[in-house]
Order: structure tokens, then sequence, then C-alpha cells
């Protein structure tokens, strides 16, 4: 699962990097309005893409460094509540699910 902490302090959930919200402008990611991190801990940058002659730039996310469930806490932490989904009803309901899973994969389980 994928996690976007916006300008405005809100956060969303995706499923997969190589799929990130369609909403997101190619500007945005030039300007780094936005950070990325999935459940795990890893951070995403988006890197710009140039279009071709009749096409506008895209983008792609990348992974940065290695994994860190330290990057995922201060993204939490910074966060002031959530773009209610088919998910997550609030950021508790997220922080709750991530703590859980946290848990669990220490516990081997």
């Amino acid at each position: 699962m994928m996690i976007i902490l916006r300008d405005d302090r809100v956060v969303e959930t995706f499923e997969d990097p190589r799929q990130p919200p369609n909403w997101i402008e190619t500007i945005d990611i030039k300007n780094q309005e936005y950070e990325f991190c999935d459940d795990s801990g890893q951070v995403y940058k988006g890197k710009i893409k140039k279009g071709g002659f009749f096409s506008l730039d895209t983008y792609e996310l990348v992974p940065e460094g290695t994994p860190d469930k330290e990057n995922l806490n201060r993204l939490l932490r910074n966060a002031v509540m959530i773009e209610a989904g088919d998910r997550f009803q609030t950021l508790e309901e997220l922080k709750k699910y991530l703590t859980i899973g946290i848990l669990l994969t220490r516990q081997g389980g």
C-alpha cells in the first residue's frame, strides 16, 4: 500500500507505485509538493519522464534509499487528516491498520 502526503497535509492511499493517482500533475512532481511512502517505510520520489514531440511529460515513482518505518511514522505525524476512501474513513483507522501490520511483521505472522 502506498501513502501520499499532499501539500495540504492530507494523506491518501493507493495500491501500487506504478499506478499513482491520475490527478497529480507533472508540475507538482517537479516542485516536490507531495511525499510518497509505502507501508514498509520505503520513500518514493517522482521522476519526470520527458514526452515526445507530440506528447506531454509524464512521471513515475521511483524508490529512494532503503525502507525505514521512521519514514512512514514521520509522514503520518505530519498528516492532519485522510481523504476518506473505500478502505479508510479516518486517519486513526489508517494508523491502527499500519500499527497492527507492523506488530504482525515483528511477530512473524
